[in-house]
């Protein structure tokens, strides 16, 4: 595998983009020194989501192999501290003698990897061929709405970069699922999209630079390839290379926010989609001297690349306990589930519309529509109700509590005489902890409960706190991944508008003839 190539996700993307190209598979194989049948299965892979439709819930995931060279890594840093210029050769021979037993071919492709590289100054192409390339942003505004008060959106914006058709949406925040959920509404906009499309360092798309390399967020390189995108990062500190995203957002706020008034936030989603087809495509652009629309028409529409047979399965996966009334909590919203249910670990799959809820077993339990996010309220199917189980006693959830392990049962007997009137409510109280603690932890909590004749959900609780350590429930895009996300995302601030107006001065057309000279 060649030394740029940092994980699994970058090798699909650039196999599959690779072989848009016109690259066979016996070439991808022997360029990037992988066989044949591995080129086949990434290639098969990446067709049968576009074609069948692509589920998180069975996405694959595969641990790094070892390598015999790891322990080795802290020697080949030694001597590229003393000796910067040394060879592949060499090297493999100074790790051959401190007792290395492996091949020279993985040292060479590790000493690519460690060794600090030049940095290549990028070729800034400010026009592009119809469907080319395209060019997405965010800019946040305050808007005073009407009806429901001041509060602060977030502008997403893709423009096509040779037609400057112009796609817009509003939300209230920039997380992963939305940006990959607004770029499928662009997409499907647009009926297709271009080539490759640039985008600013934020940490849902570039995590961070390495050696004048981006390396890109791995849950998004999936998503961009699903649809056969290549993603291109702007370098840090050169706002000038997104130009033609950058503009609009002047247009945006002259136009469309400008003497006008809207009742909510999606008063101002409607008028927006309005805005696009009677003034945006419309309009005659200052660069072009065409109307977006009619560019897209005659030349860029039939140059995009198709979409995708299903689109990429942009859910939100997440387990969660079932609370003991028999709902599960969704971003402060609660919905029903069958009572059976009640103390289970479930799986939930949220789509910008919808909560699905499902069993242990991966069996669908329940459907409901998604409430707006920390809204508060609940929703109740009443054939979740249909169960003869008591609701609030303990014979609903005993089987769910003896599961959780062999000290249950005696601690159960000694709750019931200590408790006889309310056993069901200290019972639910423990079973809800699974949120927070392993089963086997509260099952040795139970243990040392019932040996000091400590029979309530309180001294349960106590002892897990001093002698069990909190776990997170398991995700394939866990809720505490996305708070720490959220931690280092930068907030968005909106440049001021002279800023703008240097990018269309004399000045920036200076300074775009000295990149171009560079280049």
């Amino acid at each position: 595998m060649p030394h740029y190539v940092r994980n699994r996700e970058e090798l699909e993307h650039l196999i599959v983009t690779m072989h848009i190209d016109g690259w066979s598979k016996r070439a991808l194989a022997g360029h990037f020194k992988i066989g044949r049948n591995t080129v086949r299965r990434i290639l098969r892979k990446n067709q049968t989501q576009r074609e069948e439709g692509h589920d998180v819930l069975n996405s694959e995931k595969k641990t790094p192999r070892k390598s015999k060279l790891d322990s080795y890594v802290p020697i080949m840093q030694g001597l590229l501290e003393k000796y910067s210029k040394i060879t592949g050769v060499r090297l493999y021979e100074e790790l051959k003698a401190a007792g290395f037993t492996g091949g020279s071919t993985i040292v060479t492709d590790r000493l690519r990897q460690i060794r600090p590289r030049s940095k290549k100054k990028p070729v800034v192409r400010f026009e592009t061929d119809p469907g080319k390339q395209g060019q997405m942003d965010w800019s946040p505004y305050t808007i005073n709405f009407k009806r429901t008060g001041k509060a602060k959106v977030i502008c997403f914006s893709y423009i096509l970069g040779f037609s400057r058709r112009h796609y817009i949406d509003f939300t209230t925040n920039r997380n992963f699922f939305t940006l990959i959920r607004r770029h499928q509404d662009a997409f499907n906009y647009f009926g297709g999209l271009p080539l490759q499309c640039l985008y600013d360092n934020e940490k849902t798309v570039v995590l961070r630079w390495e050696a004048g390399h981006p390396v890109f967020n791995p849950a998004f390189v999936s998503f961009i390839t699903h649809y056969h995108c290549k993603p291109v990062a702007c370098r840090p500190g050169r706002p000038e290379t997104k130009g033609k995203i950058e503009a609009p957002f002047l247009y945006v706020e002259n136009n469309l926010l400008n003497a006008r008034d809207f009742q909510d936030l999606e008063d101002l989603r409607g008028i927006s989609r309005w805005w696009l087809a009677n003034k945006s495509d419309l309009h005659k652009h200052d660069t072009t001297g065409h109307p977006p629309l009619e560019l897209f028409m005659q030349d860029e529409r039939s140059r995009l690349q198709p979409l995708p047979a299903h689109p990429y399965d942009s859910a939100e996966v997440i387990l969660s306990v079932c609370r003991c009334d028999g709902f599960i909590e969704l971003d402060t919203n609660l919905y029903s589930v069958p009572y059976e249910y009640v103390a289970d670990i479930l799986t939930i799959k949220a789509t910008e519309h919808d909560v699905l809820i499902y069993s242990p077993d991966l069996e669908q339990i329940a459907c409901h529509e998604r409430l707006p996010k920390l809204a508060g309220k609940s929703t109740e199917n009443p054939d979740h109700r249909k169960s003869k189980k008591v609701r609030y006693g303990l014979e609903s959830i005993k089987d769910t509590f003896l599961s959780l392990g062999p000290e249950a049962e005696s601690f159960l007997v000694g709750l019931k005489e200590k408790h006889p009137h309310n056993c069901g409510f200290h019972a639910r109280s423990i079973l809800a902890l699974k949120e927070k603690y392993h089963s086997d932890d509260i099952n040795k909590a139970l243990n040392r409960a019932t040996r000091y004749y400590a029979f309530d959900g309180k001294a349960v609780e106590r002892i897990l706190a001093a002698r069990a350590k909190p776990r997170t429930l398991e995700s394939f895009r866990n809720q505490e991944a996305n708070k720490m996300l959220k931690k280092v995302l930068p907030e968005i601030k909106q440049r001021p508008l002279d800023e703008y107006c240097q990018l269309l001065s004399n000045d920036h057309q200076t300074k775009k003839d000295d990149i171009l000279e560079e280049g």
